[in-house]
């Protein structure tokens, strides 16, 4: 039974003798738990199914259906995080250079009783693997801060811009429609004024969330100036898009409405959108956002 310490092990091995021995070996040891795929292809179904599953994989290069570096390459497809250990009765050095330039962790050579040695290199390879995620895990990380906005996660406006160029050069190629939306907090200067920067603060996430929550994930939010947010939507056109922010003002309402916030929150939005020529969406967005704020205060008056 697998716990929670426990190596889980699939061994690709097509000779019941050699997956016997290597399969016996590793469980007497007490932290390994081995399931034998006797083909390539069942091995690669297992881990379809639930890449979790295992840990670290054997695999035997020599198998009756496909070469191992063929099923390698069809596991780091599926999951490029799995490390693959193989197994090769072939002492040539072309081949352990083919094996490592194709993503394989390790090698061992087929010779002897090798499989008392296996936890040995099982081991060593968990414990690099180990340090390589947490190494990609903190990439990720400095990348996210890097090009997220601190407060909202939303894109900071430098990374939003390259992402926007990107949606537009699509959408210019295939001729697709796609909106952009200026959105402005209304009197966010007065929150700040009267009830402080933290609340300010909490404006900003509020409406990031609100944002997040009814936005599709194709959907790029980025944070264009102090209380300015902007939003690309690819494969919209202005109907559509109008119809996003509608949703968007219905749950801004049921927020407001939770009176969590000590003053209503409300936001002027400008849309601009074209399935034909892309330039000035910004500029055209702004500018509808900003007649969208006056309408508003000359409503008040």
């Amino acid at each position: 039974m697998a716990t929670a310490d426990t190596i889980k092990v699939l061994l690709i091995e097509d000779n019941a003798d050699h997956s016997f021995l290597v399969k016996t070996n590793l469980n007497s040891k007490g932290k390994y738990h081995v399931e034998v795929a006797q083909s390539g292809e069942q091995g690669v179904k297992w881990i379809q199914e639930n890449p979790s599953r295992f840990d670290i994989i054997l695999l035997d290069y020599h198998l009756p259906d496909q070469t191992g570096l063929d099923i390698l390459r069809r596991i780091q497809s599926i999951s490029r995080f799995i490390p693959i250990v193989v197994i090769t009765g072939l002492g040539s050095e072309a081949v352990a250079v083919e094996i490592m330039k194709s993503g394989a962790k390790d090698y061992v050579i087929k010779s002897g009783e090798y499989y008392k040695a296996l936890h040995i290199t099982i081991d060593q390879v968990m414990e690099k693997h180990k340090f390589e995620m947490l190494n990609i895990q903190l990439q990720q990380q400095l990348e996210e801060r890097a090009n997220k906005d601190f407060l909202t996660g939303v894109y900071n406006r430098h990374r939003f811009t390259e992402l926007l160029e990107h949606e537009i050069v699509s959408a210019q190629r295939y001729k697709r429609p796609i909106s952009i939306a200026m959105i402005d907090i209304d009197k966010f200067k007065e929150i700040n004024d009267k009830f402080g920067h933290k609340m300010g603060d909490f404006a900003l996430v509020s409406i990031s969330d609100t944002l997040k929550a009814q936005l599709r994930s194709t959907d790029i939010i980025g944070r264009y100036g102090g209380d300015e947010f902007i939003v690309v939507m690819p494969e919209t056109d202005y109907e559509q898009a109008k119809s996003t922010f509608d949703r968007i003002q219905a749950a801004l309402d049921t927020f407001n409405k939770k009176g969590q916030f000590p003053t209503e929150l409300s936001l002027s939005v400008g849309i601009s959108s074209s399935a034909e020529t892309y330039d000035n969406l910004i500029e055209t967005a702004d500018l509808a956002m900003y007649q969208n704020k006056q309408a508003k205060k000359r409503g008040a008056a």
